[in-house]
């Protein structure tokens, strides 16, 4: 079990791999926000549906337009779901409301600003044409939007509201999407209490409170899965096997805690030598002692991760190698995509270990540049910290010394 510790990029590699894509499910329009288009989806129609009007004022035949001003006798309306149904003749105009059809034989709108309406005159009403226009101004052309048969949203994206806005636009009611992947997750150690499962005042100060398993459990719902939670394991013969035999038709099982090497890592040691271990240990600062494999469950062997019980480690490696499983498992890219920030303090030269460095992220309008300030204290003990920080920089191997102003690689966390 001794291995070497394998590169962060490696083992996002080795997890994608091996994780299946999970299967697709149609869903309405109204349950679609967030969930993952599964294929490629086009428009059944054009939009908009014919020539329409921008603006609220006359549809007219540009031909008529010799002079200015100039009378023109209005015949009708054309209003938004009410369209002229007759050819506009020469000489004549319809006034014509946003988002209404254009008639046969218009080609140009008057906006009503530019007018004069002359009522009741020789038992008829007309209207002054004060200025001119260019011929096909103020039209939305058919299609001119999105045509029947353009692609609207690729598969893989994650939906939104404006984008489920476009595929209604586009005809749409029902979409294809990828069922969300099934994600179970306990954590061990005897020392844990669940919140709110006894008074806090009776807590002996070998109890903590077990935050690992809730906090994982949002974190993946926000990445698209859903979260079935167990609770604490204690560290004791046979406990482990009792809560995975209650594990069934997860796509994957996270276990945090009993990953490192102590006489009570109990993960670590049910998988020492097993065939069925992929690595374990990951070059990287917080979050070395971390599993990933095979495990028995009620359905069979389990594809699982063992993250580290301390719960910065586990929050960090649940951003990085948890997301990439869920991503593989919705045909998301899961490799990392950081971006380029500028250092705002020096930063030490590091070991062989990369390392995921929290701070905060500030947009600078000045220069231009997004700034990275990495926090005081990199304890991975300190979950206010981590709580409270909105990006992780990316601290390469053994880096030399980074000057301020370096231009470093973070992560952007979801923080508001």
């Amino acid at each position: 079990m001794n291995k070497p510790l394998i590169p962060v990029t490696e083992a996002i590699s080795q997890i994608a791999e091996a994780m299946s894509l999970t299967a697709t499910e149609p869903v309405r329009l109204a349950d679609a926000n967030g969930r993952i288009l599964a294929e490629d989806t086009f428009a059944i129609l054009n939009n908009p549906p014919a020539d329409q009007s921008a603006m609220d004022g006359f549809a007219i035949r540009g031909d008529d337009l010799n002079s200015i001003p100039i009378k023109l006798r209005l015949i009708g309306e054309s209003a938004a779901g009410a369209p002229w149904p007759h050819k506009l003749e020469q000489g004549t105009a319809i006034r014509i409301s946003t988002g209404a059809n254009m008639p046969e034989g218009a080609d140009s709108i008057i906006i009503q600003e530019n007018t004069r309406l002359i009522p009741d005159h020789d038992n008829a009403d007309y209207v002054d044409i004060l200025e001119a226009v260019e011929r096909g101004k103020f039209i939305r052309r058919k299609g001119q939007d999105f045509s029947k048969d353009d692609l609207l949203i690729g598969a893989g994206t994650t939906l939104d509201g404006r984008m489920i806005g476009l595929l209604a636009a586009g005809g749409h009611e029902t979409l294809i999407v990828r069922q969300k992947p099934v994600i179970a997750i306990a954590s061990t150690g005897s020392e844990l209490v669940e919140p709110g499962q006894q008074s806090y005042d009776t807590l002996n100060p070998a109890q903590i409170i077990s935050s690992n398993t809730i906090m994982i459990a949002h974190m993946v719902s926000d990445m698209g899965a859903s979260a079935v939670t167990l609770p604490p394991i204690a560290d004791q013969d046979g406990a482990l096997d009792l809560a995975l035999a209650q594990i069934s038709e997860a796509d994957l099982l996270i276990l945090t805690g009993g990953a490192s090497v102590g006489k009570h890592d109990l993960v670590s040691a049910k998988m020492k030598d097993k065939d069925s271990l992929t690595f374990w240990r990951i070059a990287m600062r917080p979050g070395k002692p971390m599993i990933f494999g095979q495990i028995e469950t009620a359905s069979g062997l389990t594809t699982f991760l063992g993250l580290p019980g301390n719960p910065v480690s586990s929050g960090v490696c649940t951003l990085i190698f948890v997301r990439a499983a869920i991503n593989a498992m919705l045909g998301r890219v899961s490799a990392l995509t950081p971006r380029k920030a500028v250092l705002a303090t020096a930063v030490p030269e590091n070991d062989e270990r990369e390392e995921y460095m929290r701070g905060t992220v500030s947009h600078d309008s000045k220069l231009g540049q997004d700034i990275f300030t990495p926090l005081i204290s990199q304890d991975s003990g300190k979950l206010m910290d981590f709580a409270h920080a909105n990006a992780l920089m990316i601290r390469p191997a053994h880096s030399a010394e980074m000057a301020e102003g370096t231009l470093v690689d973070v992560i952007i966390l979801n923080h508001d």
